[in-house]
């Protein structure tokens, strides 16, 4: 019965839901302390120009970032930056050249009220009883493809339709109600700097923005161990993604003992050398598929057609610098190649 600041009952029920714990009498309790509503709301036209105003006044692009990039906002489950991330929301690589602050607070507040065209979600009800709901990828006489919230593919046979419709977004309303004032002002303000002239500019340049990193499991100390490659059917690998500047942060992969170890791919349409360039080599070690390389500043690849893993290990007891990789074309060479995105 006593009143929490609601920003502290924010945190509280944010802490309940990634424990991954069932608690809800404490989330009913912190709900009802803080004063909070969750869900659908509407923007007043006075508290919209107050939120614009200290967005441009307060908000800080760098911690929004921060919060955008972490796992509870579930952002890069549906959202890409430079084709990295989420395919099921738009890519917002270029995000905040084209929308204004009122816009981008609307659409992460009111996610139904203005979805980008060929981002409504189709809702399908089959034959034989399913439903589905999903971005429609394609569609041909015989079978229609949607993408699912999880950002999974699935194929439906057109002849098997009994009833489709469009719905809204399939962002779901109150995604941002448990972030505190100012980190919702930081959000907005990263999301609205994202992609103009500045630091939050999206290079043209090959970056790997989307890293696969080695859960830390016992499975892995022992790959570890044996000082090869660490590979194997028993080793769990999970989605990690640079900044908008293109470095990989250390903290935001798992750590195994005094190590971490992270893969991306690269596509040769046509072979040959390419270099990688490296913001520093220093406590790398580094494999093109299974094969060991020195690891330099700047290290050339002779890669053939096909898609190839390059993986590094990293020394945490040396290296204390982000991890920032770039692909280059070598003169004279051949070499198409291309990093592979997606989630």
């Amino acid at each position: 019965d006593q009143p929490l600041n609601p920003d502290v009952a924010k945190v509280g029920v944010r802490a309940v839901r990634v424990s991954g714990r069932e608690a809800p009498e404490l989330v009913q309790a912190l709900t009802k302390a803080g004063g909070l509503k969750f869900g659908a709301r509407t923007v007043g036209e006075a508290e919209m120009k107050q939120m614009v105003a200290d967005v441009r006044k307060l908000g800080d692009p760098a911690r929004g970032e921060a919060v955008f990039r972490r796992k509870d906002q579930l952002c890069m489950r549906c959202h890409a930056i430079a084709g990295s991330g989420g395919q099921v929301g738009p890519d917002l690589s270029s995000v905040g050249a084209s929308a204004q602050i009122d816009y981008l607070i609307d659409s992460v507040i009111t996610p139904n009220k203005q979805v980008k065209e060929n981002f409504h979600a189709v809702l399908v009800t089959t034959q034989q009883g399913l439903s589905y709901t999903g971005i429609k990828v394609q569609e041909s006489p015989d079978t229609l493809v949607l993408r699912t919230a999880e950002d999974k593919e699935i194929s439906i046979p057109t002849k098997d339709i009994d009833e489709r419709k469009m719905g809204g977004s399939l962002m779901p309303d109150g995604l941002t109600d448990v972030l505190t004032r100012n980190e919702f002002l930081d959000l907005i303000r990263f999301l609205s700097e994202l992609g103009r002239v500045g630091p939050y500019s999206v290079s043209k340049a090959r970056l790997v923005r989307r890293w696969r990193a080695l859960d830390a499991t016992a499975e892995a100390r022992q790959a570890l161990s044996s000082g090869g490659v660490p590979d194997g059917a028993a080793l769990r690998w999970e989605p990690a993604y640079s900044t908008v500047s293109g470095e990989l942060p250390l903290e935001d992969v798992p750590h195994i003992d005094a190590e971490a170890v992270v893969r991306c791919e690269l596509e040769a349409s046509t072979p040959g050398p390419v270099v990688l360039r490296l913001n520093t080599a220093k406590g790398l070690r580094l494999w093109l598929d299974r094969k060991p390389m020195e690891a330099k500043d700047a290290t050339e690849v002779d890669v053939s057609a096909g898609v190839h893993t390059l993986t590094f290990a990293l020394d945490l007891s040396q290296r204390k610098e982000p991890l920032r990789c770039e692909v280059e074309d070598k003169p004279g060479s051949p070499a198409r190649v291309r990093v592979v995105g997606g989630k």
